[in-house]
């Protein structure tokens, strides 16, 4: 049957093309073209590296200075002055990498012609791009490079500070130089570094930064950043934030308020080590085994029992070398010395002590713990064995105090091997803010005011001025000799410049400026060579100093 198609269909359809044809034909009656075109040429906007000194590619260093100067030129001329032509520019860093893991973050560098910056971002591969974009017709001529950068944070001097321009804020510096790091020949030292590494300030006042060596394998160990505030862990190699303060817990207290972050055991051990927090008056230990390859897999659990205890001093006994104690600490209201035996989770009194052999009792020494630091003991060299000396304060007056947690036991009846008194031998003695004992020399350096002070404390002669602030108006806050807990690391001379490198730190408070100096000594006698000295600028007060682990 053939398909027949419905006349009203033909009607409409035909009626439709009819509208469509006059439709164009009124539009065209009304278009009157005059034939008037306002054509102008395009503005020529040429980026050109060639005579400019620029490399296809660069490789720098974390935090050195990139310079780039393109020649550009706006319409044929090459622009000398910036008013001269209508462009803006846009130095910029992206990741060259995508993907899992990438970071894909893109940073501001400048916005001149010329750029100059310094170069914060992490290890890794990156593309440095210049956009110029012209004013008048909003069109971009693109300029981009590869630029790798290598981490170089796998030593040094570590400088922990409040910040002088963020009161109640911490941060980390970094010193690398001859003295402080094997095999180098240059002269670096970075400020800031967590803020600018990981885009957020640290909260509190410092306490400590502490890098313990769990691993010998580069990268899997982590720096312990302490403050009043909170405790967090920052990466080893590039000081990127890895553990928050929960994340150094199995259950995290409540209550956030550290007051002491160390270290106890030398690490000759295996599984006799402890990283230790005080936090709200209780005592964490985390014990961990040193290796070769693995890094930290085990956290703070329950704190130590501590019935009938009182306040406790923002210190512990850091390098005893054998599992006698698990954790050694000293109580402020009590004035006693109080210790948890290996893996044991209560806080003990020590053995009732002897002192016609003892020169004083440790579990009521009538004295308040002011500072401490470890030094000359038993032994040394891989199986270190220091002493702990403490500067202590009772009401005769001041006091240095030798404990020998290294080969006792919490039986002997003679832990307390030496008691000094520092009235009369030690000027200003009541104003010291800071002390450092020597692993090598019979001596302690205190710091008061301005002045070092270098007290040889077997000879029993009055302590002499070891330096003094070039001005009037530094005080010093912190004075650290180069040594480490660690006894392989530090018996088979891994430390650069041991026992023979003093780090003194100073602040001025009408400048509110920091300043660090370091000085070659003498390791017996703690004599400065003051021919040459290494002098830093630093950003803040100097609570903590401390050098960064590195297997060289």
């Amino acid at each position: 049957m053939k398909n027949m198609r419905s006349p009203i269909s033909i009607v409409r359809k035909t009626f439709s093309i009819s509208i469509v044809v006059l439709t164009t034909m009124a539009m065209g009656a009304c278009y009157d073209d005059e034939g008037n075109y306002d054509y102008h040429e395009l503005d020529e906007v040429v980026i050109d590296t060639v005579g400019a000194n620029i490399q296809p590619q660069y490789a720098i260093m974390r935090f050195d200075t990139l310079r780039l100067q393109p020649n550009i030129f706006f319409n044929g001329k090459r622009v000398a002055n910036d008013a001269d032509a209508p462009l803006d520019y846009l130095w910029t860093i992206y990741s060259a990498t995508t993907g899992a893991g990438a970071n894909q973050v893109t940073d501001t560098l400048s916005h001149e012609r010329n750029l100059e910056a310094v170069i914060g971002r992490t290890g890794g591969n990156y593309l440095v791009q210049l956009v110029v974009t012209n004013r008048n017709d909003g069109i971009r001529q693109f300029f981009r490079l590869p630029v790798a950068v290598s981490e170089v944070f796998d030593g040094g001097w570590m400088v922990f500070y409040e910040r002088a321009d963020e009161p109640g804020y911490a941060d980390l510096a970094l010193v690398y130089n001859p003295w402080t790091k094997l095999n180098v020949n240059y002269n670096r030292y970075y400020t800031n570094l967590y803020e600018t590494t990981n885009g957020q300030k640290l909260e509190g006042s410092p306490i400590r930064c502490l890098d313990i060596a769990v691993s010998l394998a580069s990268g899997n160990n982590y720096v312990g950043l302490c403050t009043d505030k909170t405790l967090v862990g920052v990466s080893e190699n590039g000081i990127e934030k890895a553990l928050d303060f929960n994340d150094f817990f199995h259950e995290a207290p409540s209550v956030e308020a550290p007051t002491w972050y160390g270290q106890h055991g030398s690490g000759v051990m295996s599984g006799q080590s402890s990283e230790v927090l005080i936090n709200d008056n209780h005592v964490y230990t985390n014990t961990y085994s040193f290796s070769a390859t693995e890094g930290r897999n085990t956290r703070f659990g329950v704190p130590k029992f501590d019935e009938g205890i009182g306040q406790l001093a923002a210190w512990n006994a850091e390098v005893p070398n054998t599992l006698n104690y698990g954790i050694v600490v000293y109580d402020q209201t009590y004035q006693r010395f109080r210790y948890a035996a290996y893996n044991e989770p209560q806080l003990e009194t020590f053995a009732e002590q002897d002192l016609s052999v003892a020169a004083f009792d440790v579990n009521h020494t009538g004295m308040t713990l002011l500072m401490a630091d470890w030094g000359r003991g038993a032994s040394m060299g891989v199986s270190i064995r220091p002493y702990d000396y403490l500067l202590m304060k009772g009401a005769e007056g001041y006091f240095l105090a030798v404990t020998n947690f290294a080969t006792t036991t919490a039986s002997d009846a003679n832990i307390g091997i030496a008691l000094y008194p520092l009235n009369g031998l030690c000027p200003d003695i009541d104003k010291a803010t800071t002390l450092a004992s020597s692993h090598v020399g019979s001596f302690v350096y205190y710091g008061a005011g301005r002045t070092l002070y270098n007290f040889a404390y077997d000879s029993q002669l009055a302590a002499t001025p070891a330096w003094q602030a070039p001005t009037e108006d530094e005080t010093i806050t912190c004075v650290r000799i180069m040594k480490y807990y660690h006894g392989t690391i530090y018996g088979y001379g891994l430390v650069p410049r041991s026992d023979n490198l003093v780090h003194i730190a100073t602040w001025n408070e009408n400048t509110r400026q920091g300043r660090l100096y370091q000085y070659l000594i003498n390791p017996a006698s703690g004599i400065l060579n003051k021919e040459q000295c290494y002098e830093y600028p630093i950003p803040g007060r100097v609570k903590d100093m401390a050098w960064k682990f590195s297997m060289q």
